[in-house]
């Protein structure tokens, strides 16, 4: 089971529907579990907070809800992705399945309610939360090195600053960027592609 993280900035990008497509393909014989950015949606909530008075929870709660807006429209791509809500069923192995979070995260303690709490959090709490083998994020940028430490990305703003409060147990933690269209089309095994995927270190 992988957990994989898609940034919101995929919401424009002309490859998403070629990367679904792509994803699902190896479904046939891996788990893979989405876990989208709010991108766009999300920075409105970002707008709202600072114009009016809002508390950071339900501020926090609002850009979980604005990931979900993106989980639909990934819907619309391919009839056949699972929108889930109760993480027991993510462990079924089938179709792409995509996490709606907002519904467990808004009463979930040990999850952190503040704007360093971004999907990248949340795909970090669910990796934890599953014992997953792996956590991939999926980001839009290029990356030239091949193996990155957490807290660079943190201060380049590639991954949220929360990221490493909710993973105890480091198994197998990358990056990619929009490169991982090209590595998906060659006919290797999931096990083989994510080995030319960039490694986090901790």
């Amino acid at each position: 089971m992988w957990i994989l993280k898609i940034g919101g900035s995929w919401i424009t990008s002309n490859h998403l529907n070629e990367l679904i497509d792509l994803l699902k393909k190896k479904t046939l014989t891996d788990n893979l579990i989405i876990v989208v950015g709010g991108g766009c949606f999300a920075d409105s909530v970002r707008w709202a907070f600072r114009k009016k008075k809002m508390s950071m929870r339900t501020a926090n709660y609002l850009a979980l809800k604005s990931t979900e807006i993106f989980a639909y429209m990934l819907k619309e791509i391919d009839k056949d992705i699972q929108l889930i809500k109760n993480i027991k069923s993510l462990k079924k192995k089938g179709s792409l399945k995509v996490w709606l979070p907002s519904k467990l995260l808004k009463e979930e303690p040990s999850f952190l309610k503040n704007w360093d709490s971004t999907s990248d959090s949340v795909a970090a709490w669910l990796y934890e939360k599953l014992n997953a083998k792996g956590l991939l994020f999926i980001k839009s940028l290029k990356l030239k090195r091949k193996i990155y430490n957490l807290k660079y990305l943190q201060d380049q703003k590639i991954i949220d600053q929360n990221v490493g409060k909710y993973i105890f147990k480091k198994k197998d933690i990358r990056i990619v960027g929009p490169e991982i269209i090209g590595l998906l089309k060659k006919p290797y095994p999931w096990k083989e592609t994510l080995l030319q995927m960039k490694e986090i270190e901790f």
